[in-house]
C-alpha cells in the first residue's frame, strides 16, 4: 500500500512538470518568427567569425615565431583547423537545405579566399562533386566585404532531413546551456570515474546489455513500419543475445549475420509522412524534434520492461544507461566542443546528420543531381 502511494505521488509530481514543459514549447512555437530563406544569418556569422579568428591567429603566430620552419608548420596546421571549421559551417547549411549549397560555399570563399583550396578539399570528402567542379586551377577571389551579399538562389533540391531551420533557437540555446552545465559538472565526472574504474571489455559489455534491452522496441517499430525482414532480425538478435550472449552482455547475434539497426517511433512516424516539426533541445534529454519527442514517449510505452519492472528499477536502469552512453562519447564530444566556434551550432549539425542517417535506414541521401548543387559556385 505504501509503495503504491509512493508511485502515485511520483506520478503526481511529474505530471505538472511535463505539462509545464509542453506549454512552454507550445508558447515558443506560437510566437516564433518565421524561418528565413537563403543561407541563415547564423551560418554566415559563423563563417565570417571563423575567418576573422584564423587571420588573427595567423598574425599572432607570425609575430611570435622566430623559426621559419616552425612558422610554416604551425601555419599549415592553422589552415587545416580553420578551413575544416568553415567547411563544417557550410555542411550545416547544406544539411538544413541542399539548395543553400552554392550560396553557402560562395560565402565561405568570400570570407576566406586564402583558404579556398583547403575548404574545397574538406567539402569534397562529403560531396565528391566538389572535386570535379574545382579540378581546374582556382581563380583568385576578392577579399570579403563587410556585409556578404546573397548569391542567386540555387536550384531546388530535396532536403537531407525534413528539419530545415531552428525557429526555437532562443529557447533551444537556453536549454542547451542548462544541459551543458549539468553535463559538464555532473554527468561527465561520473562518466570519467566509470571509465577509470571499468576496463574497456567490461564497458563494452555494458553497452551491449543496454542495446539488447532496446531490441523489443526496435522490433515493434519495424513491424509498425511494415519492415518484416528487420523485425525478424531484431527478434532474432534479442533471443540470441539474451540466451547465448548471457542477457545481452556479449554480442553474439552479429556473428551469425544478425546486424543491429535503429528503429524508433519517431522514425515510424517519419515513414508515414509526418513532418518532424522544429528542432528542439529538451531539458535533460537534449536534441530532438517535436515528432521525435512524441516518439520517445510512445517508445517508453512500447517497451515491455515498462510493464515488467517497477518504477524505481526502471529509473536505476535509465541512470546507468545514461552514464554508459555518455562515457562512450566522452572523447568525441570533447573534441567537438574544443574545435567549434559555436558549440551549439556544431552539436545541432552533428545531431541532424546522425538523425537523417537513421531516418534513411542506411540509404544514400535523398538528393537528386548532387553534381548540380555546386554549379553556381564562383
Amino acid at each position: 500500500m505504501t509503495r503504491q502511494m509512493t508511485q502515485t505521488a511520483k506520478q503526481e509530481l511529474f505530471a505538472p512538470i511535463a505539462l509545464f514543459i509542453a506549454l512552454a514549447i507550445a508558447a515558443v512555437i506560437a510566437f516564433a518568427p518565421p524561418a528565413q530563406g537563403a543561407v541563415p544569418p547564423d551560418i554566415q556569422n559563423r563563417i565570417n567569425q571563423t575567418a576573422a579568428n584564423w587571420r588573427a591567429s595567423a598574425e599572432q603566430q607570425r609575430l611570435i615565431s622566430s623559426d621559419p620552419n616552425m612558422a610554416a608548420i604551425t601555419g599549415a596546421m592553422n589552415r587545416k583547423v580553420y578551413s575544416s571549421m568553415i567547411a563544417q559551417a557550410v555542411m550545416d547549411a547544406i544539411s538544413r537545405n541542399p539548395a543553400n549549397a552554392a550560396e553557402a560555399t560562395n560565402v565561405a570563399f568570400q570570407a576566406a579566399p586564402e583558404l579556398k583550396d583547403d575548404i574545397v578539399k574538406n567539402l569534397s570528402i562529403a560531396f565528391p562533386a566538389m572535386a570535379a567542379t574545382f579540378a581546374a586551377p582556382l581563380p583568385p577571389v576578392r577579399a570579403p566585404p563587410v556585409v556578404v551579399a546573397p548569391a542567386p538562389q540555387a536550384p531546388t533540391a530535396k532536403p537531407v532531413a525534413d528539419t530545415d531551420d531552428d525557429p526555437l533557437e532562443g529557447f533551444n540555446r537556453l536549454m542547451f546551456g542548462l544541459n551543458d552545465f549539468l553535463d559538464t559538472y555532473i554527468l561527465v565526472p561520473i562518466a570519467e570515474v566509470y571509465r577509470f574504474i571499468m576496463p574497456e571489455p567490461l564497458r563494452q559489455m555494458g553497452r551491449n546489455f543496454f542495446e539488447n534491452l532496446n531490441e523489443p522496441v526496435v522490433a515493434i517499430n519495424d513491424l509498425l513500419q511494415g519492415d518484416l525482414e528487420n523485425a525478424g532480425i531484431s527478434v532474432g538478435r534479442f533471443v540470441v543475445n539474451s540466451t547465448i550472449g548471457i542477457f545481452g552482455f556479449f554480442e553474439v547475434a552479429e556473428e551469425i549475420d544478425l546486424q543491429q539497426h535503429p528503429a524508433d517511433f519517431g522514425q515510424t512516424l517519419h515513414t508515414y509522412g509526418l513532418e518532424s516539426g522544429p528542432y528542439i533541445v529538451l531539458p535533460f534529454f537534449g536534441p530532438s524534434t517535436l515528432r521525435d519527442s512524441v516518439g520517445a514517449g510512445v517508445d517508453s510505452f512500447l517497451n515491455p520492461l515498462t510493464y515488467v519492472l517497477d518504477f524505481d528499477t526502471r529509473m536505476y536502469l535509465k541512470a546507468s544507461e545514461l552514464v554508459v552512453k555518455r562515457e562512450e562519447f566522452l572523447d568525441e564530444v570533447e573534441e567537438l566542443k574544443k574545435g567549434s566556434v559555436d558549440y551549439y551550432a556544431a552539436m545541432r549539425s552533428a545531431w541532424r546528420q546522425r538523425r537523417a542517417q537513421e531516418l534513411r535506414k542506411g540509404a544514400p541521401p535523398e538528393i537528386e543531381n548532387v553534381d548540380k548543387l555546386f554549379e553556381d559556385v564562383k
